[in-house]
């Protein structure tokens, strides 16, 4: 499939290191983000090296850093390996360093006496060791309410990843060349740009349900934009989990992935029976607990959770589900089962979540709630998975439940905002 050309960005223009570093207190940087038609991972284009070149990568949210193939094709001059032991390795929590075995001259990828990190594609759930690094990034810039500029602003300094082989592209989408993690750490992307480009540190996300239309990631003061200023914002924090439950780490790493804290599950009002030991996490293990995740396309729940709620929402819907649903579906339902003169009657699931004073719900939209596998088919199927008995995290909210939700996470205050009316479409500024 040949990657979309991403909309809107119609002028280049490299700001210098001074301008950039002077006028960004009023703008934001952003980051396209369009939906694989084939996969479903959501793609951003990132600009790269010198000379400058764009490269496209697969959103992780909770990536603990930007990795990229550094075996083909990968060429700049401004390029620089980390050093083992130096300041940059060590803030990066790296336990490992490359030894004396790369050929001469050395490479992208491959440099003697290297700080090395481990770069995990979470999609086909395999890890490899990779050389730290440092190159340029330009991001577009957008001014202080959100309207594109048409600039690309260079960062000043190189901003850190980690190589890969070719052979972790494995499962993501035709055309990427790695992943941007946008975790919470110090090598996540947002505290990275904001140190590089002299920003706050938060971020706001929003990702479209379409293959039409592109979302947006939004570094520095992405609340502020016009599409979000007329709306009132919710709150909830972002709580630490001390285990990583990345698929490979260092030990002792905690989770660099963002965790809320849902303490209840209403279907029509109604409170889902729920083991409340699920919803907390387990400061010892890691276990437990309520994640969001771009990486995995619909939302699971450890299996206790999940068959209550199974049972609630079909006591709710009041409508059999087919006999054989569509993999990998449990509940699939007639459309034309469902359907009124107002429209399709489902139920209203929300999430009460912490707020800043008392609790504050969640409500999903039914956008974010159902799915249509098939666009022909006439069929809804429930967008939450059964999770299994010993998940690691006992809720994970996947790519549909928080489509066309315009999220911010704010690193300094800890908090995630959200928007409390789900009907009301948040990417289509793009369009």
């Amino acid at each position: 499939m040949k990657i979309p050309q991403l909309r809107l960005f119609f002028l280049l223009f490299i700001c210098s290191n001074s301008i950039a570093k002077k006028s960004l207190k009023r703008y934001s940087l952003l980051l396209p983000v369009f939906k694989d038609e084939i996969t479903g991972q959501y793609i951003t284009q990132m600009y790269q090296r010198t000379p400058i070149v764009p490269v496209n990568l697969t959103v992780d949210l909770g990536g603990r850093f930007l990795w990229m193939d550094c075996d083909n094709g990968y060429i700049s001059s401004s390029y620089k390996h980390v050093p083992c032991g130096s300041r940059p390795c060590k803030l990066s929590g790296s336990q490992g360093c490359y030894g004396a075995s790369c050929p001469v001259p050395p490479r992208p990828g491959c440099n003697n006496h290297t700080c090395a990190h481990i770069p995990y594609n979470p999609i086909y759930r395999t890890s490899t060791d990779g050389e730290l690094a440092e190159d340029v990034i330009a991001l577009w810039s957008t001014n202080y309410n959100g309207s594109i500029m048409g600039h690309l602003l260079a960062s000043p300094s190189g901003v850190m990843f980690s190589c890969s082989d070719d052979l972790m592209l494995h499962k993501l989408a035709y055309g990427v060349k790695g992943m941007a993690g946008l975790g919470s750490g110090y090598t996540g992307l947002p505290s990275q740009i904001a140190r590089a480009f002299y920003l706050p540190r938060k971020f706001a996300i929003c990702l479209s349900a379409d293959t039409i239309s592109n979302g947006v990631i939004l570094f520095g003061e992405g609340r502020q934009s016009a599409y979000a200023s007329n709306e009132v914002q919710s709150y909830t924090p972002l709580l630490k989990n001390p285990v990583s439950t990345a698929g490979a780490y260092y030990p002792g790493e905690p989770s660099v992935e963002y965790f809320i804290g849902v303490e209840k599950i209403l279907v029509n009002g109604k409170i889902v029976p729920i083991d409340s030991k699920l919803l907390a996490i387990n400061k010892t293990t890691g276990v437990g607990g309520t994640k969001i995740s771009t990486v995995v396309p619909y939302g699971t729940m450890e299996t206790s959770i999940y068959k209550a709620f199974k049972h609630e929402f079909l006591k709710a819907i009041d409508e059999d589900p087919i006999a054989e649903p569509i993999r990998p579906f449990e509940l699939c339902f007639n459309m034309s089962n469902l359907g009124t003169s107002t429209g399709l009657i489902i139920p209203q699931v929300s999430l009460v979540l912490q707020g800043d004073r008392n609790n504050t719900n969640w409500d999903l939209s039914m956008d974010n709630l159902m799915a249509s596998p098939v666009a022909s088919s006439g069929l809804l199927c429930l967008g939450f998975l059964d999770g299994g008995e010993n998940s690691q995290t006992s809720i994970v909210l996947g790519g549909l439940q928080i489509e066309e939700n315009l999220l911010e996470f704010d690193l300094v205050k800890k908090r995630m905002g959200f928007y409390k009316n789900p009907m009301l479409k948040r990417c289509n500024f793009l369009s």
